[in-house]
């Protein structure tokens, strides 16, 4: 990976928001790239991957791209415009409820979309997303299995893995110099108040209430009112002391250092830490989320072949490369492999990003069954004070 720091940099000035995966192990070491093979460039450059763009017939010239934002290597988009002659329109979002609100209202125009796990089976549940064709999508072959027959998508049919990370905390070593083990260090108001004002949490009800549940001994699930009126309460004395809830920008106030802590995403706090060296990030004791997003097509998607082709093209081994060095998320092609750095690796080794068996047993999924709604009634509560 090639200028990480001066990337570190644009990531940061530029970050209008963020994102929010299977039972996986640690990526392996890295192997090296196939002898003599000929770089995605060079061959989109000669016109040598037509092959890649699908039926040229059944192509359309324009697809509407839905995603979290910088979560793509824009660079991937403007090789597949060039290779298959496709304008791709890029909106983002930075929410799911704020994305499936978009396409529960119909119309959305949209062709290709990236929902988290949960949103994914909101989405399946509601009829929303159509069946995928796996004949337009041979590098499905690609995916691992660990990564697929998830829960909220058993067979696959709506939807295929895009990358997976965690959720846990961000800090600032200067400010921590022991390292912090614990969500104590958020809501034990004796230490969190220490760094009053340069906390923050995610933007997120299901992440920030499933935190306050789980340092509480509950599943980050967890619907019982009771469960849900101490995590309110916890949350509520938390506010005292923390600079707010940011799920926006908080990778360029951590790396500025107007935040010391932060809830996080995995990939966040690696991007943080390419512009400041002193970002690391773990996964509390008391436990931690584990996602995974999805590549699904709305049910009104007006170029749903187009979306397809573009599918497959990001399950490319080179292209998938590209794209989880780009977000530093674990990637579900088990081809990629080859492909990725050393600086990848590096970097997820020394930000903390790694996921060994005993860590991904204090991981959970973010559940949406019976009595969820109790989430966005606790988070309501909690926003209006």
């Amino acid at each position: 990976m090639k200028n990480l720091k001066a990337r570190g940099i644009l990531l940061v000035v530029a970050m209008l928001g963020l994102l929010v995966l299977a039972a996986c192990a640690a990526p392996v070491a890295p192997a090296s790239a196939p002898e003599g093979s000929t770089s995605t460039e060079e061959m989109a450059a000669s016109g040598e991957m037509s092959a890649r763009c699908g039926d040229p017939e059944k192509l359309d010239d324009t697809l509407n791209f839905y995603n979290w934002a910088d979560y793509i290597d824009e660079n991937i988009i403007t090789m597949f415009e060039e290779e298959c002659g496709v304008d791709v329109n890029l909106d983002l979002y930075t929410s799911n409820e704020e994305a499936i609100a978009k396409i529960q209202a119909g119309n959305s125009g949209y062709d290709l979309m990236i929902p988290t796990d949960y949103a994914a089976k909101i989405l399946i549940d509601q009829g929303l997303v159509q069946e995928l064709d796996m004949d337009a999508i041979p590098n499905a072959a690609n995916l691992d299995p660990a990564n697929l027959g998830m829960y909220y998508d058993p067979e696959n049919a709506y939807s295929l893995p895009y990358a997976w990370s965690t959720t846990g905390i961000a800090y600032n070593v200067n400010s921590f110099p022991e390292a912090p083990t614990s969500y104590a260090v958020l809501f034990d108001l004796d230490q969190l108040c220490e760094n009053s004002g340069f906390v923050s949490m995610l933007d997120d009800q299901r992440e920030t209430i499933g935190m306050a549940l789980q340092y509480l001994g509950y599943s980050a699930n967890e619907t019982d009112p009771a469960a849900q009126a101490e995590a309110l309460e916890l949350l509520q004395a938390q506010k005292e002391c923390i600079a707010g809830y940011n799920s926006e920008n908080f990778i360029q106030t951590l790396a500025a250092e107007e935040v010391v802590m932060a809830g996080s995403w995995g990939f966040a706090a690696a991007l943080a830490y390419l512009d400041n060296e002193n970002i690391r990030y773990f996964i509390p004791e008391e436990g931690g989320i584990i996602w995974q997003d999805n590549m699904v097509v709305p049910a009104d998607a007006p170029h749903p072949y187009t979306a397809h082709v573009f599918i497959n093209y990001l399950l490319d081994p080179e292209i998938g490369a590209l794209l989880t060095e780009w977000t530093f998320g674990f990637t579900p092609n088990k081809e990629v492999v080859p492909f990725l750095s050393e600086d990848y690796y590096n970097t997820m080794e020394t930000v903390g990003l790694l996921v060994d068996d005993e860590t991904r047993e204090r991981l959970e999924w973010v559940l949406r069954g019976e009595g969820a709604e109790v989430f966005s009634e606790t988070w309501t509560t909690l926003k209006a004070e």
